[in-house]
């Protein structure tokens, strides 16, 4: 699977979604098909990359021998120019062709106050290597969205990440990012909170008030795990946590005092994506949640919905049947799309591939 735009659990709170669940292979292809449908509609990449590129000496004719069209490689910091061998990196800057202060950058220049210049070395060909950060932009730091569990070195794939300041903003698809080495969340499984509940809980659908000393520990929007019945939390107050009881298709049941609260905190990840490195990190870490465009979780979201929906009414213009029968969704998509479509994509006219 490739980067996503949204995650299982944004998608599965969209009211035409149940039993995630049961569903969540099914959601996560239809995330990644829609991932690469936006890149390719909106002609960008979102997420960022550290790589090295190599360029060719440029066509003068083109451009002016200061400067560099960056195409598709739009940047978002830059740590290496290598120009014919020499290293020229301080006498480069990233621009943008509206002149803002701020990524994506699409073109490199040389200061023209230095003697620095972009030279064909032995051969024209490749003979520009820049190395930096490529992609939309670099939001990793602007959300907290948990803590490390327990210390992990370079190899480990099963982390446990912890909610932080009562909020978890953690699912499947997250891009996360812990020091300098950022990871993809594949799939998420129940641990131990180390929490208990306090008084013990009916069957019934209305009983949705959970008493635990340790309710601080948890975030609304977790999923816990109580028995064999699995429950959203939508609010923490004091020591009560309020609760949708049977969620994700499970079944009512009774609890008893005393009974351990599981939650939905290990983590199974990708170490090491995006070109960064994988290390060492020690336990309550900070853990950072990539925040990619409202408008392009929106659209992914959407266009990932539809799919669901689409493959139930086997893509025909009608679902259901009888009295239940409606029309096949996706009649608001083209909105949602032109508005992605004028606030993330600079150029209509760009055609260059992804």
């Amino acid at each position: 699977m490739g980067i996503r735009y949204a995650t299982r659990e944004q998608v599965a709170r969209s009211l035409e979604v149940t039993n995630a669940a049961y569903a969540g292979s099914l959601i996560d292809a239809k995330i990644d098909a829609a991932s690469r449908s936006a890149e390719g509609f909106l002609h960008r990449r979102f997420y960022p990359e550290r790589r090295t590129i190599l360029k060719d000496w440029p066509n003068y004719s083109l451009s002016p021998s200061w400067e560099m069209n960056l195409g598709d490689q739009e940047m978002i910091t830059l740590e290496a120019v290598l120009s014919g061998g020499v290293n020229i990196t301080s006498d480069c800057r990233l621009r943008r062709a509206d002149d803002l202060a701020e990524p994506p950058y699409d073109s490199l220049e040389v200061l023209l106050n230095t003697s620095s210049s972009l030279s064909a070395g032995n051969t024209f060909q490749q003979s520009l290597s820049i190395l930096g950060l490529f992609g939309y932009s670099d939001t990793s730091t602007a959300l907290a969205g948990a803590t490390l569990g327990a210390g992990i070195d370079s190899s480990v794939s099963l982390i446990t990440l912890n909610p932080t300041s009562g909020t978890y903003t953690i699912g499947i698809g997250s891009l996360i990012l812990i020091g300098s080495e950022r990871m993809t969340i594949e799939d998420r499984r129940m641990v131990t909170s180390g929490q208990t509940i306090n008084a013990s809980v009916s069957d019934i659908q209305n009983a949705r008030v959970i008493s635990s000393a340790g309710a601080a520990n948890f975030a609304v929007g977790e999923t816990i795990l109580i028995g064999a019945e699995r429950m959203r939390i939508d609010d923490i107050a004091g020591t009560n946590i309020l609760v949708t009881r049977a969620w994700d298709g499970t079944a009512l049941t009774t609890h008893t005092n005393g009974d351990t609260i599981f939650a939905l905190r290990t983590c199974l990840v990708r170490r090491g994506a995006l070109g960064s490195t994988a290390a060492a990190h020690n336990s309550a870490d900070p853990v950072y949640v990539h925040e990619y465009n409202p408008l392009l979780v929106e659209l992914v979201t959407a266009e990932t919905v539809v799919m669901m929906e689409g493959n139930a009414s086997a893509y025909g213009s009608t679902s259901g049947t009888g009295g239940r029968q409606i029309q096949a969704p996706g009649q608001g998509l083209e909105d949602i799309r032109d508005r992605a479509w004028r606030a993330l994509c600079r150029q209509k006219t760009r055609t260059a591939a992804i």
